[in-house]
């Protein structure tokens, strides 16, 4: 039994009280009269179960408690407390001006304080030294530490203190409360009743901490609203915060390629005017080469044209040499076909034939008249006479018609002359007109030349060259951009998905290797838990078990039958222990020698010491654990962050290069089109210029063949007018050719006739010779045969001699025409193909000269193009440095490599810079926009940690960065999960917290019952017909709300939260209603300004009290019960029955039996036997009460009744007056 024993004053009670000691073991009574200072002795024995100087009913007028009851630096209080195993002492002194608390191990002894003098020890050094060898504590100068040491609420303790308690509770609060209500008679409130009610019901306070779900929910409905935000769609059922979102990613990657671009055009563009400076030079060079080569064929094509003009003319005259020839062969052809030539030739030819056939007719003639020779010879005189008259006529008459030819072929020659100057007066009158459409015509050639070198130009030139190489080189560089994006897209997905790989190997390795660790820590957690069960045992054990028995009836048997029995046996309960009167050595008939045997036997306070030493270790353990799990999550943090980081370079290498793809890829298409553009452009213009050149070749061809038509009708006019005067000389000729036959043909007549004469004379001549040669006997016959023969052959004769000029004038054409005619022919054609051949090879010459021109031209083109493009570039680029873009990029210009080479051309980088930079303007500016579009949604304090304020590009930067970051994790499902998880839990742990504080409404129940029950049984106030408490229904609003939040988790279990295989289809709306309960709740806790719910919150406790005829009904406060000493009666007693509570139910738990004490002050002014009835009442339930009253009143229902004098000096005494055993 644990109890305060008594209480010592020495120089206390504002110095009118130098020593005093009061025994507190039983019911005490002091008595005497007003102001003797039994109040006085009454608050200090409050002021031990309190130790609240605010809770002791001192007036405010009077002196301060430290004041009144420590006036002197050597006043004190000594408190002494019985235990179970000897006593303590508690003082109460005074230091640095406040009272403060020591405990010492030892029952008062008044040397402790007081020298042989009689003199109270001024300091404790003195009273320390005086003790001696006792323990005693350091200053307890907090009065909540000295209540926890009091009534063992142990927690955050030295183990010294732990042997000082009173009793074990950590909710002991109402304990002292309602010993100072009795003292007080304060007013009974049914909350304290409450409070009083569950703390004996359980050591942990049973409370909903609305703090914590205040803080929980403080940013709940804006949690909320920042995730529905992510839920709201527009009417195409795309969500608008993650378009939003898509819009910061989209411009925030556009930025990035822009920049990149730019940093890229930068190095290409020094890249690009490094090679122009270098290439000018070349390429200046290469024009000069280029217009020489130009020169010198154009200068072979003039001399191409004189060459050919040259050999044609050649090759026509002797085409018209052998033309004039064959014509001149042709005309004297048909002249002699005219004349029969051939026959003619014939007949020449028998010439000589004749002559022999002449001569042998002759020479027959001659035999056959030889023998008339005479008349032969007359005759052929005569004949011969003939013959010669007709030769001489016919010459006369040959050589007129000789004179006349003579004449005619003068007269043509003449008129050839004459003719000949009238054609020439004629070519040169039109010479000039034939020459000036010649002129026209070889100018048309020259134009048609020109079109035709153009037309080669034009066929080697290759139409916007520039643009379509450039979009060709663009479309293959994009093409390299989409494999080379691909590839690293594929790259940086597969090392994305190796990292995760090894992400996961070495997390898993982490938490292995901390499972270990902590499966080893939990082991020696369950061998410690153990351990401190076994001890628990053996403590809560000891009182009843073998162990408690021996240390209430064995002295020292820790030296003897402790050295040799069994711990578990030691603590065995219903072994039914005995004294037996035999030798104290006799161990069940055998003796010990227990000086070999050094065993300890261990106190319940070395198991309490143990115990704690295992805590310490548990604790030990539970923070290695933790250390363990801290440091894993940190580790497992920094493997995350760390892998965080490279997987979020491949997801930016993918984001960049999907980026890249998509933006190539569109740039792809749109090059494809342009390239197809371009190229139908070039086409199309080509042909248009092929087209045009053909149409001005056509043009020129019809202008030059008007123009050949107008040369071939000067010509013509030219021969017209030479025909006509042919025609006329031809005429005149002909005239005279005419009058010439008329000549000859008259001449031929003459002749014909004299020779007709002449043949008639010869015939008769020869007829009269052949009759005379008949009458001479001549054969006549064959004469005449051979005169007529001859004649004929002469007749023959005379035409081949007619003719024998004709002959050799034919045989002369036949060897100088006739027989070259296949010659001249062949000559001619020889001659024509030669022509055709020259014109041929001059059309090629002149093609491929006019090929080389053009293609020369479209090269001096292109190259003078190119000058002045890079003339353009260098012009540019000078422009370009004094723009504020250069100096933002002039590092990236000056710092180009090899890689960095292009065929884009400087002004066109400059324009895609600028283009970039006023791009990446125009995408700051969106993304901007786009940001505070996005962060418009939610508030400064959001879920997200967005931020909502920004000031430089950075800021954007960095936020769109983030940003992207928590759209690639899908981060807005783990909030998602996390704030569904998070509001399932408050919900879970609402339902859970008040589950446990309802759960209490049955031993509540309970203890009331026992109260009603109780004081139905011991009443013993007569006036008091009844007496009872109730529990009602909990009237706190918020209390009811967190009532349907747990039953609503209770039907709803499976169904918050995050869905699971035991979810309903009515999840969502489960979840809203969940939801709307945490607002609620959320209000509820603003309005209410509750900072937690407590086990008193969840019921109401009411008071119904009958008195004599007045029925207070039920309330909920007690302030004035009947007359003032009923009404002290009752609180009195409903505060002792609550201690009862506490107090049974304290025993029960801690195995520590105590008694506490009541104090009333002035207890005269209830009736004896009530006085007597809450004597009994009180100890009935092992409290004990100190009374105060002017007189005494049944001494014997008391232990010790003092009285309190004051004598002259005002010094009070203290004397007992009865004390019974």
């Amino acid at each position: 039994m644990r109890y305060l024993n008594k209480i010592i004053f020495l120089n206390s009670a504002d110095k009118s009280l130098p020593y005093a000691e009061v025994n507190l073991d039983g019911n005490t009574h002091f008595i005497g009269t007003q102001g003797v200072g039994k109040s006085t002795l009454l608050r200090a024995i409050l002021f031990f179960y309190n130790a609240n100087k605010q809770k002791l009913g001192i007036p405010r007028e009077k002196k301060t408690f430290d004041e009144y009851y420590f006036p002197y630096p050597n006043s004190y209080i000594v408190y002494e407390v019985k235990t179970e195993i000897g006593a303590f002492c508690v003082l109460a002194l005074k230091s640095q001006g406040r009272v403060i608390f020591r405990f010492f191990d030892s029952e008062y002894k008044q040397s402790y304080f007081i020298d042989n003098d009689g003199n109270v020890f001024e300091t404790w050094d003195k009273i320390r030294d005086n003790l001696g060898r006792i323990n005693s504590t350091k200053k307890i100068d907090s009065y909540e530490d000295y209540r926890n040491i009091l009534y063992g609420n142990n927690k955050g303790l030295s183990n010294e203190f732990r042997k000082y308690a009173l009793l074990e509770s950590r909710q002991y609060q109402n304990i002292p409360s309602t010993i100072t209500n009795v003292f007080l008679n304060t007013k009974l409130d049914a909350e304290f009743v409450k409070e009083t009610i569950i703390k004996s019901l359980n050591e942990d306070e049973i409370k909903i901490d609305l703090e914590t779900y205040k803080s929980h929910l403080r940013d709940f409905e804006t949690e909320l609203n920042d995730i529905q935000i992510w839920a709201n769609k527009n009417r195409s059922g795309e969500s608008i915060v993650e378009k939003q979102a898509e819009n910061v990613s989209k411009f925030f990657s556009s930025l990035k390629y822009l920049e990149k671009n730019k940093e890229e055009l930068a190095t290409q563009l020094g890249w690009a005017l490094n090679h122009i400076k270098e290439k000018q030079p070349i390429i200046q060079e290469l024009l000069h080469i280029e217009e020489l080569k130009k020169k010198n064929s154009e200068e072979k094509f003039k001399d191409l044209d004189k060459t050919f003009e040259k050999k044609r003319d050649e090759i026509q005259k002797q085409i018209g040499i052998f033309s004039e020839k064959l014509k001149t062969l042709k005309s004297k052809q048909e002249e002699y076909d005219i004349l029969k030539i051939v026959e003619i030739i014939k007949r020449v030819s028998k010439k000589d034939t004749l002559d022999m056939e002449k001569s042998n007719l002759n020479k027959e003639k001659e035999i056959l008249t030889s023998e008339f020779i005479e008349i032969q010879q007359r005759y052929d005189a005569l004949l011969k006479q003939f013959e010669n008259q007709f030769k001489e006529f016919e010459n006369s008459k040959h050589k007129e018609i000789n004179t006349a030819k003579s004449n005619f072929v003068d007269f043509k020659d003449e008129i050839s002359k004459q003719f000949e100057s009238i054609f020439e007066n004629i070519r040169t009158q039109h010479k000039a007109e034939l020459e000036l459409v010649q002129t026209f015509v070889k100018e048309i050639e020259k134009s048609i030349n020109l079109q035709k070198i153009n037309n080669a130009e034009v066929k080697n030139k290759r139409f916007y060259e520039k643009e379509i190489r450039d979009c060709q080189k663009e479309i293959s560089d994009l093409k390299t951009k989409i494999i080379n994006a691909d590839n690293t897209i594929n790259q940086a997905k597969k090392e994305q998905k190796n990292l995760e790989k090894e992400w996961q190997l070495e997390e898993k390795g982490i938490k292995t290797e901390n499972e270990r660790k902590v499966e080893k820590e939990t082991e020696k957690q369950s061998k410690l838990k153990s351990q401190i069960a076994d001890i628990d045992f053996k403590i809560e054990n000891s009182k009843d078990s073998l162990y408690g028995w021996l240390n209430a009836e064995i002295q020292d048997w820790q030296n003897t039958i402790g050295q040799v029995i069994d711990e578990k046996v030691l603590f065995q309960q219903g072994l039914n222990p005995q004294k037996i009167i035999e030798d104290v050595r006799n161990f069940y008939g055998i003796s010990i020698d227990l000086q070999e045997i050094d065993k300890e036997v261990k106190t319940i306070s070395d198991y309490e010491q143990d115990k704690s030493i295992i805590n310490e270790q548990f604790t030990e353990i539970l923070k290695s654990i933790s250390a363990m799990n801290t440091q894993t999550e940190k580790e497992l943090e920094n493997l995350k962050t760390r892998f965080h980081k490279k997987i979020k370079e491949q997801k930016d290498k993918v984001s960049e290069s999907e980026y890249l793809k998509n933006h190539s890829e569109t740039k792809l298409q749109a090059k494809g089109l342009e390239l197809t553009e371009w190229e139908s452009k070039a086409k199309t213009e080509k042909e248009k210029a092929l087209q045009n050149i053909d149409n001005e070749i056509n043009r020129l061809s019809d202008e030059k063949i008007k123009g050949e038509e107008k040369v071939e009708i000067v010509k013509q006019n030219i021969d017209k007018q030479l025909k006509v005067k042919q025609k006329e000389k031809e005429a005149k000729i002909k005239s005279e050719e005419v009058k010439l036959t008329q000549i000859s043909d008259d001449i031929n007549v003459q002749i014909k006739d004299f020779q007709a004469e002449i043949t008639r004379k010869t015939q008769d001549t020869k007829q009269q010779q052949k009759d005379e040669l008949n009458t001479k006997g001549a054969n006549t016959e064959r004469i005449s045969e051979i005169d007529l023969q001859m004649m004929e052959i002469d007749k023959e004769l005379s035409f081949i001699e007619s003719n024998r000029d004709k002959v050799a004038e034919y045989n002369k054409d036949k060897r100088e025409l006739f027989d070259h005619e296949a010659e001249f022919k062949n000559q001619k054609s020889k001659n024509e193909s030669a022509l055709q051949t020259e014109k041929q090879k001059y059309e090629q010459q002149k093609s491929k000269l006019i090929q080389e021109i053009g293609i020369h031209n479209s090269e001096i083109e292109s190259i003078n193009k190119t000058l002045t493009a890079i003339s353009e570039d260098l012009k540019a680029f000078e422009t370009f440095k004094n723009s504020e873009v250069f100096p933002l990029l002039e590092n990236y210009v000056n710092t180009y490599a090899d890689h960095n080479k292009t065929e884009i051309r400087v002004l066109d980088i400059i324009s895609q810079i600028n283009n970039a930079h006023y791009q990446s303007k125009d995408r700051l500016t969106d993304l901007q926009e786009a940001v505070n579009k996005f962060v418009g949604n939610f508030q400064e304090k959001n879920l997200f940690s967005f931020k909502t304020k920004f000031i430089s590009r950075n800021d954007y930067f960095e936020f769109a960065d983030n940003l992207k970051e928590f759209i690639d994790n899908d981060k807005i499902t783990e909030y998602k999960k996390r704030v569904e998880e998070r509001f399932a839990h408050i919900i879970q742990r609402i339902g859970k917290e008040t589950n446990e504080l309802i759960s209490r409404e049955g031993e509540i129940s309970q203890v009331v019952n026992e109260i009603n029950k109780d004081f139905e049984v011991r009443n013993f106030v007569g006036a008091i017909k009844k007496m009872e408490l109730r529990t009602e229904k909990s009237s706190s609003t918020i209390f009811q709300l967190l009532v349907e939040i747990k039953n609503f988790n209770t039907e709803n279990t499976f169904e918050l939260g995050s869905p699971n295989l035991f979810s309903t289809i009515g999840q969502v709306n489960k979840n809203e209603k969940a939801i709307s309960y945490l607002r609620l709740l959320s209000k509820e806790i603003v309005n209410s300004g509750l900072k937690q719910v407590l086990l008193s919150d969840s019921f109401e406790l009411q008071f119904k009290i009958v008195e004599n005829d007045n029925d207070t009904g039920w309330v909920e406060k007690l302030t004035n019960v009947g007359s003032e000493g009923t009404d002290t009666l009752v609180k009195a007693m409903i505060n002792i029955m609550l201690l009862n509570v506490f107090k049974e139910r304290s025993t029960r738990k801690s195995k520590i039996d105590f008694s506490l004490h009541c104090m009333m002050d002035e207890i005269g002014k209830l009736h004896p036997n009530n006085v007597k009835g809450i004597l009994k009442f009180a100890n009935d339930r092992n409290i004990l009460l100190i009374n105060s009253s002017p007189t005494s009143y049944n001494a014997s229902d008391y232990k010790y009744t003092y009285i309190l004098l004051k004598d002259s000096n005002n010094k009070t005494t203290v004397k007992r007056l009865v004390a019974k055993k």
